[in-house]
């Protein structure tokens, strides 16, 4: 469960949290990524599969759905249940800088944020800034920079895994897909120096059912 407060790396948790993922060996982290006001969406996948994992992160564009669903977590004690106990997210070009609600004064919306489990150093990054739609070539240039070997990223609303030195993944958007792919989400599994993730999209006729696949089944 998350304490729904925020650090000054910008992760929402507390330090021993932190600290308690960090030194897992073995981690599931819910991705997902440009919801563009879809809050619905949103909770319906924190609701499926918040309870979980061991971490949440928003890759950007849609900020303000994220805080909406940490607003009735607030209220109610069922989507409480829902966020794990680290939410990590990145800032979107549709996304401020900053934002409000009744448990945060003032949120902090980073451009970039590092996410440790096991050997696993995370950037978190929406991509806009590195340029996603023609390569991974500077997001894996940023992961360097940072001391990071795996990436998580949005802005282009198509999922795709990249199995480079420097992992990388896009669990598409959650609302609005493109290019032939579905709405839905991601969890990456951390076992050991392992990494993968396991893709989802929402099933329209089967009343918000997540069916897992292959995002190399889609391509431009």
């Amino acid at each position: 469960m998350n304490c729904l407060s925020q650090l000054a790396n910008g992760i929402f948790a507390t330090e021993e949290q932190l600290e308690s993922l960090k030194k897992k060996k073995n981690a599931k982290i819910l991705v997902i990524s440009d919801s563009h006001g879809d809050a619905t969406v949103v909770g319906d996948i924190f609701k499926k599969f918040g309870p979980n994992c061991d971490a949440a992160v928003f890759a950007g564009d849609g900020i303000y759905d994220l805080i909406s669903l940490m607003e009735k977590a607030v209220k109610y004690n069922e989507p409480k249940e829902w966020l794990p106990p680290v939410i990590a997210f990145a800032r979107g070009n549709n996304d401020p800088s900053s934002a409000s609600s009744s448990f945060c004064r003032k949120i902090i919306v980073p451009k970039r944020v590092i996410l440790e489990t096991g050997v696993r150093r995370i950037l978190i990054t929406h991509g806009n800034e590195e340029g996603v739609y023609y390569s991974t070539e500077p997001l894996e240039m940023a992961a360097e920079e940072e001391n990071a070997n795996a990436v998580i990223y949005g802005h282009t609303h198509f999922p795709a895994e990249h199995m480079h030195v420097i992992y990388s993944m896009n669990p598409g958007s959650c609302s609005c897909p493109r290019y032939g792919s579905k709405p839905g989400c991601a969890v990456l599994e951390v076992l050991g120096r392992n990494i993968t993730s396991i893709f989802y999209y929402v099933d329209p006729a089967g009343k918000q059912e997540f069916v897992p696949y292959f995002p190399e089944h889609y391509g431009y």
